[in-house]
């Protein structure tokens, strides 16, 4: 506030009384700085300003920890960094608002991963499927298959699939079976166009010990 319209009130009686003014003056001058103050702690804990522990703050205002419930895979810390930590806020806050539709969480789905897609299938059965396709990067497909980010009805399972693209003819997966862990190595040869190769869909079959997998491949 401008503290200059509160002294042009001061009556005659008191006018050019400098002890007077001086006294008045820091007086406003403090209430002044009080409420610049007060006016920049909303915008302080806006998610996208907010860094530390602020996030921390507005992290327990919505309910959602900044600490992953498991330990990661590579033993990295499971604390989330503010970039991260700012996607599952935001998913958090439109979670306590979602209406229930699947359209809905659409719109949260690109808001937050605007380079995925998502979609989703309601099984009838209390489960649903989704299945994503794109770049999410390792920290984001974390918050995805522990639950941040998919609202969900109560009671219903959420089975989760990320489809692949590839845009190579030779690539290398990897089949785990039991206690068993293979390595696939495929290459399309150079001569593919004249063989039976040619297609992008195949199945094949993929047997260790007693285990038998079957692996299909179809493009995208």
């Amino acid at each position: 506030m401008a503290i200059k319209q509160y002294l042009d009130l001061i009556t005659s009686q008191h006018w050019g009384k400098d002890k007077y003014v001086r006294w008045l003056t820091a007086v406003l001058e403090k209430g002044d700085a009080v409420v610049t103050v007060a006016n920049q702690i909303p915008e302080a804990f806006t998610i996208e300003k907010a860094v530390g522990v602020q996030l921390n703050t507005v992290g327990d205002l919505v309910g959602r920890s900044r600490y992953l419930p498991f330990q990661l895979a590579d033993g990295t810390s499971p604390t989330m960094d503010d970039s991260i930590y700012r996607v599952a806020l935001k998913a958090k806050i439109a979670q306590n608002q979602w209406d229930g539709t699947i359209p809905q969480i659409y719109e949260l789905w690109d808001d937050l991963f605007p380079d995925a897609r998502l979609r989703l299938y309601d099984n009838q059965d209390m489960t649903m499927k989704a299945s994503i396709r794109g770049e999410l990067g390792l920290q984001s497909v974390l918050l995805v298959t522990v639950g941040y980010i998919i609202p969900k009805p109560s009671g219903v399972r959420l089975n989760i699939a990320f489809e692949s693209e590839l845009d190579r003819m030779d690539y290398i997966g990897m089949c785990v079976t039991g206690t068993d862990v293979v390595t696939i190595d495929s290459e399309m040869p150079e001569d593919w166009w004249l063989s039976q190769a040619n297609r992008m869909d195949y199945q094949g079959l993929l047997v260790t010990n007693k285990d038998k997998t079957t692996i299909s491949s179809e493009a995208l």
